[in-house]
């Protein structure tokens, strides 16, 4: 779901989560699936990108390593991916929709009314659009702010981790910025590779950012 202003908030960040409901993969080899949900990745789950970011986005180029754990935030139970490079990603234990984004500090940078979440299942052509509450800190200022999602396409993604079947997701907010992103529901990784772009005119100014999958290591059982 940060996500940068809302970059890193849409749904998912940069990042592997824990989705309560199993993935379901439905269609033939002719067709690609439909894929009804994440598939469920165990807390302890590490994952490392290669990020390469500049402008609003943050002048970056290196690797960024997220754990995958439960806490408890306000009084909240949640799963949080977390990063000392980048802070954390905080999601709700049920929908795994994305609830707030913090900065490495652990202060928050951005919660969302509701939380920001992918429009289950997906399917090759799906478009929706979605609105939510976004509360900026530390000013406190509560705006809307506008998804247009659509899934472009389902295939082979390869990275330096391997090779993985990916559905390709584009999406404009309504500040401008649009993000590429390839997400394996079915290895249940919510971002092998992203690409996003802001315009001059973003609220914070031009940016672009780059991150693919280095590794994902999962705990010893």
């Amino acid at each position: 779901m940060t996500m940068p202003l809302f970059t890193r908030a849409v749904v998912r960040s940069a990042v592997t989560v824990t989705v309560a409901a199993p993935l379901l993969l439905q269609g033939c080899a002719t067709a690609p699936p439909t894929a009804n949900g994440m598939a469920e990745s165990p807390m302890g789950t590490i994952t490392t990108y290669h990020r390469k970011s500049a402008g609003s986005l943050g002048n970056f180029d290196g690797q960024v390593v997220w754990t995958q754990r439960t806490q408890t935030w306000q009084g909240r139970p949640v799963v949080s991916v977390a990063s000392p490079q980048a802070g954390a990603n905080l999601h709700d234990p049920v929908s795994q929709g994305l609830v707030a984004v913090l900065g490495a500090s652990g202060a928050p940078q951005m919660v969302f009314s509701p939380p920001v979440d992918y429009q289950w299942p997906l399917q090759v052509g799906k478009a929706w659009t979605a609105t939510y509450q976004v509360t900026l800190y530390p000013s406190g200022n509560t705006v809307p702010i506008r998804f247009d999602y659509r899934v472009e396409s389902w295939g082979d993604v390869t990275v330096p981790a391997g090779t993985f079947k990916a559905f390709k997701l584009r999406w404009t907010t309504s500040t401008g910025e649009t993000e590429e992103r390839w997400v394996s529901p079915a290895d249940g990784i919510a971002t092998v590779k992203r690409h996003v772009e802001r315009p001059a005119s973003h609220p914070q100014g031009a940016g672009v950012l780059d991150a693919e999958l280095l590794s994902r290591v999962l705990p010893a059982r």
